[in-house]
Parts: C-alpha cells; sequence; structure tokens
C-alpha cells in the first residue's frame, strides 16, 4: 500500500488556523468528522479532549504527528493541516511547526498503523519534501507531492527488526529498591528479570514497585514519620522490615508474556490490543535477547527506511 492511499484531498486542511497542536487535531478532527470518515463524533472528541496521544512524534522543526487509536472509526484515516504560521507545542512551547497530521485506527488496525505514523514521521525528516507541502495551495496539490507515492507500507515486519537488542535487565537477588533506582535513571517502566545464563525468570514494572513501594510510603506519610520518599531508594537493607530491601525475586511478576523474535509486528499489535500489554521481553530458547515496547515501536518504524 502507497502513503498517499491514507490521504485524501476531503480531509487536507489549507490553510489551517489554530495556535497550539491540540488546537490543530481538534480542527483536522472536525474535518473528518465532516466528510463522514468518523463513525462517532463524540467518542474521537472525547478521546482528543481527555488523552492526549501515546506518543506524540515530533519531526525536528517541520511537523507534528499527532496520533489515536479508538474506535470512532471504522478504518484508519489521515487529516493534514498547513498552516501559515507556526503552531506550538503545548508540551515545549519553544517547539513549533507548520504542519500537523492528525492519525486514526480502530485498534483491528495497529500494525498498519504504526506503519504509517513511520511512514509519514520518516518523509518530513526530508526538507526538500517539507518545502513542496508547505507550498502548496490546495489539498490536489498537496496530495500530488511524490514522497507520498514513494512511500510502499511494508508488510512483513518481524520482532527481530524491530526490539531493542541492548536489554537492561535485573537479576533476582537485587533488592527491590535497587531495582527501582535503575528504572527511574533509565526512565523505564520494567525491566525482565534473568539468571546468570540470561535465562527469563520474571519482570518488575510499575505495578510491583507501586504494590510493595506504596502502602509504605503511605503508612511512613501518615505517621509523620517521613514527608517524602527518600531521593535513594536504595536505602533499605534486607530484614530491616523495609520492602525497599525485598529481593526482587520475591516481588517479580512470574506470569510474562513474551515474544519470539520471528513473530510479526501483526502478532504484537494483536497481543497489544487483546492482553493490555505494551512491553514484551524477545527470548530465545528461554533466553532474553531482546526488549520491545509500543514507543520502541514507534521510534523504529520512524527510522526505517
Amino acid at each position: 500500500m502507497k502513503l498517499r492511499e491514507v490521504v485524501e484531498p476531503r480531509h487536507v486542511v489549507v490553510p489551517l488556523i489554530a495556535h497550539t497542536v491540540k488546537e490543530a487535531t481538534e480542527r483536522l478532527a472536525e474535518r473528518l468528522v465532516e466528510t463522514g470518515a468518523v463513525t462517532e463524533a463524540n467518542r474521537l472528541q472525547a478521546v482528543i479532549r481527555n488523552a492526549w496521544p501515546e506518543d506524540m512524534v515530533s519531526v525536528g522543526e517541520h511537523a507534528f504527528l499527532p496520533h489515536f487509536r479508538t474506535e470512532a472509526v471504522r478504518k484508519l484515516v489521515t487529516a493534514v493541516g498547513v498552516s501559515p504560521t507556526p503552531i506550538r507545542w503545548e508540551k515545549d512551547p519553544h517547539r513549533t511547526a507548520r504542519i500537523v497530521i492528525l492519525i486514526v485506527a480502530p485498534p483491528r488496525e495497529t500494525p498498519t498503523y504504526l506503519q504509517v505514523v513511520g511512514a509519514f514521521a520518516r518523509i518530513l525528516s526530508d526538507p526538500a519534501t517539507v518545502l513542496m507541502l508547505l507550498a502548496a495551495k490546495t489539498p490536489e496539490q498537496l496530495v500530488q507531492a511524490p514522497a507520498l507515492e514513494a512511500v510502499e507500507l511494508p508488510s512483513h515486519l518481524t520482532v527481530r527488526d524491530l526490539m531493542t537488542p541492548q536489554v537492561l535487565a535485573a537479576r533476582p537477588d537485587q533488592s527491590l529498591g535497587e531495582v527501582a533506582q535503575l528504572m527511574n535513571d533509565k526512565d523505564v517502566r520494567a525491566v525482565p528479570v534473568v539468571d546468570d545464563q540470561g535465562s527469563l525468570m520474571g519482570m518488575v514494572t510499575h505495578r510491583e514497585l507501586l504494590k510493595y513501594l506504596l502502602p509504605e510510603y503511605l503508612q511512613r506519610s501518615k505517621s509523620g514519620k517521613v514527608r517524602a520518599l527518600p531521593a535513594n531508594l536504595t536505602a533499605g537493607h534486607p530484614g530491616s522490615g523495609d520492602p525497599r530491601g525485598l529481593p526482587v525475586r520475591d516481588v517479580m511478576s512470574r506470569a510474562v508474556l513474551c515474544l519470539s523474535e520471528e513473530q510479526t509486528l501483526t502478532d504484537v499489535a494483536n497481543l497489544m490490543n487483546h492482553k493490555d500489554v505494551d512491553r514484551f521481553p524477545v527470548v530465545r530458547e528461554g533466553v532474553v535477547v531482546g526488549f520491545l515496547t509500543r514507543a520502541d515501536l514507534i521510534r523504529r518504524l520512524v527510522t526505517t527506511p
């Protein structure tokens, strides 16, 4: 499938009048509603209003790609807007762009949705393509951009193509405090727990951190002993009664969904949709050889030629 197939002239707004990315997203959503591309307008508007895109893609100084998965549409649709003046991103007022592309898809089309987000990000990293889109005076001129016709969406990406091979992992005898500090320092939401041979034993996620550390924190806060958790979460010691000293083997989740390197993007998308999981260890004969998250998928697809 060519990228041009998901860009319809009737869904192009030139000029797009908006000051912020969220305002631009709302204008583009209105266009999708007006043309009948959205079956449940209130549902889409609620998603935009209450849940900003899970992974906003900002392509340098050229474009913003807000994207949503919702049953408000029956199939993947896009809306493209080109503003005569820079549009600012609420999260970073110093970052602006004139192109905003809204991508909306039902959950069952997650594989295509991910590829479309990545494909748009790639073509918008080309200054010549950006200049051509900015120069478009009509929707028809915009959809005739050669880059849209040149990009063919891949159909058989595998986990091996998308995973992160350098795995941040924990050992079963490490304390919960140590692993919590590691996750905080590396800004990750989950780490696999492996033995000396690299075999998967379990996983520590934010869920385990909240389950064991939050009650202790609330108890101490209520009693007045502490006002906040210490900056260094490794202060606990085994046997002290402090949950930060617990070995992760005692608190990790042992029910872990894993992927193999040969599974396809479609397999991963189906697991994300039906199992409500967005991060997976990748194993080969029980040994962890990679890790894959939904954010990884977006980053990989953005940079894959």
